[in-house]
């Protein structure tokens, strides 16, 4: 992707809804039900409408723009994340945050990893409506090894920083469980549209359940950073050491590691790579690390977190100079590398 086209969705959820079922009809997109699991989809819906009603809303605003069957995108949308859940993909899913905190502020870097082809059809967009926080969100338009025509793309968020300074963002995990609750992508909307703070966001996952496992890096205005490692059924809250936080794709909570299976799922995946390749670097410069060295460090080709594989490749990069609000998106890095400085 050479240019960045950041699309402003605004109004109730309803409405939001409303223009994106427009795009999607326009790309082709059709909601089918391949699974037609409909006790799991009962479950969801009542998860959803106690805990995320809004996005129930939105959801009917896509149907109607588009002119979908509402039982129909509803399955779909609230089912497909935890039904695909042991589809196995080619490519060992990845990505990178941390969080360093000194003199000089706290910074957070992510790199965004998954197939090469992502580069031709990530987005950002903004949302805004009444009684949310706005939201600049960043998305892998849920592709998949389908491909990337845009009948298979969906407005499925993977980033996101509000208004209010908070920065929530996800990392693949492996783990045999499964539950009833809210879509890991759905939650990093709840949670921006929601919250100001870490505590506020780690609360909202204490009465949240999650369907699926999942990491959560969370970050504030306020430089605190936390990170919810996600077993769905169980989760665990991590926080910085010695002013660092990290975390790429296994669990570090003792209990969870004990049944975690990204390298049994995925063993040629780099996550203990990637995570002491970012603590050799964070250890070496903590004292003197800035803004600038956040892509130094994420956007490196010569060392472990920059992913260059045929399978896999580093998509996208923040880096996030959290307590000043400044914020900075790099992408296409194998050619001319392209950046922006991202408002909220």
């Amino acid at each position: 992707m050479s240019n960045l086209n950041i699309k402003t969705f605004k109004g109730t959820p309803f409405e939001r809804g409303r223009i994106i079922g427009r795009i999607y009809r326009s790309n082709g997109v059709v909601f089918t039900i391949t699974n037609q699991n409909t006790s799991v989809f009962k479950d969801q819906l009542k998860a959803y409408e106690k805990h995320y009603p809004q996005i129930l809303e939105e959801i009917r605003g896509v149907a109607d723009g588009g002119g979908y069957n509402e039982r129909h995108i509803m399955q779909k949308l609230l089912t497909y994340q935890c039904l695909a859940y042991e589809q196995s993909f080619k490519s060992p899913k990845s990505c990178t945050i941390f969080s360093i905190k000194n003199k000089h502020g706290v910074f957070v870097g992510r790199n965004y990893d998954w197939i090469p082809k992502t580069t031709e059809v990530f987005q950002f967009y903004r949302i805004q409506g009444p009684n949310i926080n706005d939201v600049l969100i960043g998305t892998d338009m849920d592709l998949t090894e389908r491909g990337t025509n845009p009948k298979n793309l969906l407005y499925d968020p993977d980033d996101a920083i509000n208004s209010k300074g908070l920065f929530i963002g996800l990392t693949y995990a492996s783990y045999d469980a499964v539950a009833c609750g809210i879509n890991p992508t759905h939650m990093i909307k709840l949670v921006a549209e929601t919250c100001d703070t870490v505590d506020e966001a780690v609360s909202v996952f204490k009465r949240t359940p999650v369907c699926l496992p999942k990491n959560f890096f969370i970050a504030d205005r306020y430089g605190n950073t936390a990170v919810v490692e996600h077993a769905a059924k169980k989760f665990r809250v991590l926080y910085p050491k010695g002013d660092i936080l990290i975390h790429t794709n296994h669990y570090q909570d003792p209990e969870l590691a004990k049944n975690e299976r990204v390298l049994k799922r995925y063993p040629t995946n780099t996550t203990y790579l990637r995570y002491y390749e970012v603590l050799r670097n964070a250890n070496e410069k903590k004292n003197t690390f800035q803004f600038k060295d956040v892509i130094g460090l994420l956007g490196n080709m010569d060392n472990y977190v920059y992913q260059d594989l045929p399978n896999m490749g580093t998509i996208w990069t923040l880096a996030l100079d959290i307590k000043r609000r400044k914020y900075k998106l790099y992408w296409n890095h194998k050619q001319k590398r392209k950046e922006i400085v991202l408002t909220v």
